[in-house]
């Protein structure tokens, strides 16, 4: 029994240890088990437990080696300083954001969309919006600010803009040659101006599919370089994890969950969205500027989606 338990604790150590080894992503189906670190992590405290049982030393190696595995690949969450909400802080711009995915085929995607209407944000980043409900997103949208109802290139790759403030400086980058597209824009606050980086890189089901998510997710950086104002948010439905070797990365920006915390935005089940992090992925993300913070963030279950929508304000602090 007891070497049956040391097996597969090393299994699921040498599982956690994939993100750190960059040769992870290069192969299809290590990368992918890569975004299940966390959770292959939970496996292996609880399988130390009846290790411990059997031989204290032993379990509790395992179960430090684990800790120590797991922390390597998020040092962010010791060495990040949290920014305090005070009255000087809430002083600052802010902008009420949501993004989602809807899915393309949501049977009740009214009922989903007026849930997130009523939330009344400033800007409502929308992916996987079916070119077929241009009715429902245009009397959404109303008098607001909106991009993604042309009428011959609408919604690229599902991806559909509401705003109140202009939308400028729209263009949109042709990746690939089919479904891969990142739009940038501009949107004019009344004082200030924020770059946007919009994409939404195709879900990994098939080596090819990985592929191209891995090009589009590439497909940022230089992007970056580019943008010409000191705000830049860059959002969008990843499909990947923080800690995926394709995860996009930048030393001007700093992602979303390194400041609010750990979070999930998909689930195999609606069932398990109580359980949050501990049974999801976070493959929806946002990246911010250092003059960007982000507070106030929380998700919402969206009906007839498989994702839940994440709800956050920035403050323009610089």
């Amino acid at each position: 029994m007891l070497f049956i338990l040391l097996l597969i604790e090393l299994v699921l150590l040498l599982l956690i240890l994939l993100p750190l080894v960059a040769l992870s992503g290069e192969y299809y189906l290590l990368d992918l088990l890569s975004n299940f670190q966390l959770h292959f992590f939970i496996l292996a405290l609880f399988f130390s437990i009846p290790l411990l049982l059997k031989s204290v030393k032993v379990g509790a190696i395992s179960a430090v080696v684990s800790i120590v595995l797991f922390a390597s690949s998020h040092l962010w969450w010791f060495s990040k300083t949290q920014l305090e909400e005070t009255e000087s802080f809430d002083a600052y711009p802010k902008l009420h954001i949501v993004q989602a995915n809807l899915s393309y085929y949501n049977p009740v995607l009214r009922t989903a969309v007026e849930e997130l209407n009523a939330l009344n944000a400033d800007l409502y980043l929308f992916y996987e919006f079916n070119q077929a409900q241009k009715p429902l997103f245009l009397e959404i949208a109303a008098k607001r600010y909106k991009f993604g109802d042309g009428d011959y290139d609408g919604f690229p790759d599902g991806m559909g803009i509401i705003s109140k403030y202009p939308l400028t400086n729209i263009k949109k980058h042709k990746v690939l040659p089919k479904k891969g597209t990142v739009i940038t824009l501009t949107l004019q606050l009344p004082k200030q101006k924020i770059d946007l980086i919009l994409l939404h890189p195709p879900s990994p089901r098939t080596p090819d599919k990985w592929q191209k998510r891995n090009v589009l997710l590439g497909s940022v950086q230089p992007l970056v370089e580019l943008a010409k104002n000191k705000h830049l948010l860059v959002a969008g439905d990843f499909n990947t994890t923080p800690w995926s070797n394709h995860f996009p990365r930048h030393h001007q920006l700093t992602p979303c969950y390194q400041q609010t915390g750990m979070y999930a935005s998909w689930h195999a089940s609606k069932y398990l969205h109580p359980y949050a992090w501990l049974t999801g992925l976070p493959i929806d993300h946002c990246l911010t500027s250092n003059s960007i913070k982000v507070s106030q963030f929380k998700t919402h279950s969206l009906p007839g989606s498989d994702h839940l929508a994440l709800d956050y304000k920035i403050s323009l602090i610089d």
